[in-house]
């Protein structure tokens, strides 16, 4: 049909249904009935005016054109270019909202909060309500009762700034709860402007109660300042701030606090080597940390980015109730990376703090070069890197490290996969040092070549299909002669490495010696595509000398650990895991972790118990033979959530297990953890109350109980 009489029709129907009149700046757009008499203007029964920007609904609408008045009366609905919409019994403005006045006015702003109050007065376009309510809540009503509501004895609405409150009380289900005599928040329009925040509250038996109140510094639309400090009944308080700024092609942030050394004080120390680590932060005078982090890309290539991750000491940030998460490893770097197509360039620096400062290194600098490109139908790499390190006492170490590799996937007929990678690695390593080690400089040149076989099969019957995938592989590559001081933590081999063609984890540790890979993966599923079982199951056998290791990483014995794993669907709701490495040399799992996990109608629980060794890295330390290398460790969780509604989840849970001490000692601990908590959540209101109980010990870090309590008031006033 033609474009020309559709839009005609459409023209047509609108003058059909729509009676529109302009008279100065008011359209009136519909009614039934319209009288002229004298200056007023009449119009009644389903009355649409538009005035002001605003749309106006009402049974009858009276407009004087000499005094700019209009009268609403009947169902009136008020609709302002927010989306805020406005009910009212009888409603009067005049001069384009400069005054008026509205009776029974409620108020359901665009995030569908809402005010209600007998009567309100218009002054400038802005409503001041007199003994007004006012709720976010809105699935609440279903059930007849607010979860919390907030009246005030007057309420200024200026949708362009702020929501004022006067002799504000705030009740929680029915009961007043918190009366604030002066109120003022952003309205639904403002993003962000200065005010407070919602205060946290925790309580716990070494530190008494802690308040978090915070206060929100809105300097610009890309910049923000937030003062948080900390106050304890028992430790002091804590300072601390947080400073973001956005800007073209970047950011900026800082999250710093600091405090005096009350909390060490405090701390009640027997053990020797604890008190002294406990003594230097009193010497000190003062703990404190610092987070801050910087970026900027440059173009659609290169960016760079910086980071300074500090703390006074390792216990500071677990010794205060901060809101965020408090890693064993703080870095600080500074960094360069550039980005063109598959390839990547990096120059970095980092400064390393953890609670073995001796082991912790000083990477100054590292630079990287990752290069690919297609060539003969397969894939050629060329990753170079050169890593400088700085240890404490003098100790120093340089690796220069190429690899240069043409890797190429094969598809035969009937399904074969072949995998095959000639790889040449040049690795130089330099040590400096004031005491002698086992680790010396070194240049090796080590040619590589692997070659891998995957047959995946597909055995189907009436209920399950069967996915059978065996693995050979061979990797012959030159003899190892020297012990790298960057490898040995990374040399592992588990159920995710061992069917990749490498033992090691880290991406410049090449295999050495040649050797055997083997294994298989099998997954079950049900005919309706369910899940039913995934597993895997492999080993490595060297064929030429083993080189020294340790017990830990699983390659000590020519045939190396049996790794495995195991994913098992019991049901669409219970899952039996595992994956372990089992030493046929001591005839026992070397690690093992193993548990069931659970989701039964609103039950989401998990139960696992896990035990093994980890390789100790400390790369200039002289050990007295390979099993001082290896540190043990054992323990269990247990987690339940329990979801009792919509709304309302019960929360708990359960950590067994050794830990070490600042002695480096193991100390066997039946429980280190417990804590039980619930959550409830609806549109308008967030509680969490958590209790828990520790038991380790570090520095000043003692068995203590904590009970955490927040209540969040959502969309108040906005």
């Amino acid at each position: 049909m033609n474009l020309k009489y559709i839009a005609t029709f459409l023209c047509f129907l609108f003058c059909l249904f729509a009676q529109i009149c302009v008279c100065d700046d008011i359209y009136f757009i519909n009614s039934n009935e319209t009288t002229y008499i004298g200056d007023d203007i009449t119009c009644t029964g389903n009355v649409i005016i538009m005035y002001g920007g605003r749309i106006i609904v009402a049974d009858k609408v009276v407009y004087n054109q000499k005094n700019e008045t209009v009268i609403a009366t009947g169902k009136v609905i008020l609709k302002d270019e927010q989306q805020n919409v406005y009910f009212f019994t009888s409603l009067m403005v005049r001069k384009n909202f400069d005054s008026g006045e509205g009776r029974d006015v409620k108020v359901i702003m665009q995030d569908r909060s809402r005010l209600a109050a007998k009567t309100c007065i218009l002054k400038k376009g802005n409503f001041e309500l007199e003994n007004a309510v006012y709720t976010p809540c809105y699935e609440c009503l279903a059930f007849d009762e607010l979860t919390w509501q907030a009246k005030a004895s007057h309420v200024y609405l200026d949708l362009e700034d702020t929501i004022d409150y006067e002799n504000l009380t705030v009740e929680l289900l029915g009961t007043g709860v918190l009366y604030w005599p002066y109120l003022s928040v952003p309205s639904p329009k403002i993003k962000k402007k200065t005010g407070f925040l919602a205060p946290k509250f925790s309580m716990s038996s070494k530190g008494g109660f802690s308040l978090l109140p915070q206060y929100f510094l809105n300097i610009s639309e890309q910049q923000e300042l937030i003062l948080k400090p900390i106050i304890t009944q028992r430790l002091g308080s804590v300072a601390w701030l947080y400073y973001g700024s956005r800007f073209q092609n970047g950011e900026f942030s800082i999250d710093a606090s600091i405090t005096g050394v009350r909390s060490a004080k405090e701390a009640k120390i027997s053990d020797s080597a604890e008190k002294k680590h406990v003594d230097k932060i009193i010497k000190s005078g003062y703990r404190g940390h610092i987070f801050s982090n910087f970026k900027y890309e440059f173009d659609d290539v290169w960016r760079f980015g910086a980071s300074v991750n500090m703390a006074s000491d390792m216990y500071y940030l677990q010794r205060f109730p901060f809101l965020h998460n408090n890693d064993r490893v703080l870095e600080s770097s500074a960094s360069l990376e550039g980005f063109d197509g598959r390839n990547y360039n990096l120059v970095k620096t980092s400064i390393f703090q953890t609670r073995y400062n001796d082991a912790a290194p000083k990477a100054l600098p590292v630079l990287e070069r990752d290069f690919s490109t297609d060539l003969f139908n397969g894939t050629l790499d060329i990753d170079t890197m050169f890593m400088n390190l700085f240890f404490r006492g003098g100790k120093e170490a340089q690796k220069v490290a190429s690899n240069i590799s043409w890797s190429k996937e094969f598809i035969a007929p009937y399904g074969h996969l072949f995998d095959l990678k000639i790889l040449t690695a040049l690795k130089a390593l330099k040590v400096s040092e004031k005491t002698k080690s086992e680790y010396d400089s070194f240049f090796d040149a080590t040619p590589q070549i692997s070659f891998a076989w995957k047959w995946p099969l597909l055995f189907s019957s009436d209920f399950v299909d069967t996915v059978f995938t065996p693995i050979v592989g061979i990797i012959a590559a030159g003899n190892k002669k020297h012990i790298d001081v960057f490898e040995e933590q990374f040399a592992e081999i588990n159920d995710i490495n061992f069917l990749e063609g490498g033992k090691s984890i880290s991406p410049y540790n090449i295999d050495y010696g040649s050797r055997f890979c083997y294994g298989t993966k099998i997954s079950m599923y049900k005919k309706d595509g369910h899940n039913l079982a995934y597993f895997t199951l492999g080993r490595t056998t060297d064929i030429t000398e083993v080189a020294q290791k340790s017990e830990a990483t699983g390659l000590k014995q020519k045939n190396s650990n049996i790794v495995t794993s195991l994913d098992l669907f019991l049901t669409d709701e219970l899952t039996f895991v595992f994956n372990g490495s089992y030493s046929t040399r001591k005839k026992e799992w070397t690690r093992s972790l193993y548990g069931i996990k659970a989701t039964y109608q609103k039950v989401y629980a998990d139960a696992l118990v896990f035990k093994g060794k980890q390789s100790a890295y400390n790369p200039f330390f002289s050990y007295a033979n390979d099993e001082d290398r290896d540190e043990e460790y054992k323990g269990s969780m247990f987690d339940l959530n329990f979801q009792v509604s919509n709304n309302v989840k019960l929360k708990g849970g359960l950590v067994f297990g050794t830990e070490k001490s600042d002695t480096n000692k193991q100390v066997d601990r039946r429980l280190i953890k417990q804590n039980i908590g619930m959550e409830y959540q609806n549109e308008c209101t967030s509680i969490d109350m958590m209790i828990e109980q520790t038991k380790y010990r570090h520095g000043d870090i003692k068995p203590q109980t904590n009970f955490t309590f927040v209540i969040t008031l959502k969309n108040f006033g906005s």
